[in-house]
């Protein structure tokens, strides 16, 4: 809450010091304070995962099922590689679902939701619980220490490289 609070001032007092140098300037800098109040408010956490001890097929499957109990419309999915699909939809508000999902193992799959830009923890949790109740089975949020993860067989060099991102388990 503290934390909020300092991003809160400080966007406000970014805000107020920009509103001298008018023109394309202020408008940037009053677009800066606006978007950390909001990735404050929102948590600052943008994708959200849990562990399902099913196959990557039939997490696809239930991830649809929820998908449609959530009133997400499914746009498609993008098979990255054997061992990494991407699921996309869109909400009735307009944001973006990404669910990524990751063969840890033969029958363990890691489910990695990002709904908007900056996320959405509610509807995250809600979509865990979802995808729960489809599979029939419980989330962890912990990966299964006895089973190694999936390795793709993409040289490290010419995996392209992502912008670092802060993954939080779903409780």
């Amino acid at each position: 809450m503290l934390i909020q609070r300092r991003f809160t001032y400080l966007a406000l007092a970014a805000a107020v010091s920009a509103l001298p140098l008018g023109g394309c300037v202020a408008l940037v800098a009053a677009g800066a304070g606006g978007g950390a109040v909001a990735y404050v408010q929102n948590g600052g956490v943008a994708n959200f995962y849990a562990y399902y001890p099913a196959s990557m097929n039939r997490v696809s499957a239930a991830s649809q099922a929820a998908f449609a109990d959530m009133g997400i419309r499914y746009n498609g999915e993008i098979r990255k590689s054997p061992s990494k699909y991407l699921l996309e939809g869109m909400t009735t508000e307009g944001d973006t679902v990404r669910v990524t999902l990751t063969s840890m193992a033969t029958d363990v799959t890691k489910a990695n939701i990002r709904i908007g830009t900056l996320g959405n923890k509610s509807m995250s949790l809600q979509f865990q619980k979802l995808l729960s109740q489809h599979l029939g089975l419980a989330a962890s949020a912990t990966a299964p220490t006895s089973l190694p993860p999936a390795q793709d067989n993409v040289p490290a060099e010419a995996a392209p490289q992502q912008p670092s991102q802060e993954t939080i388990p779903l409780q």
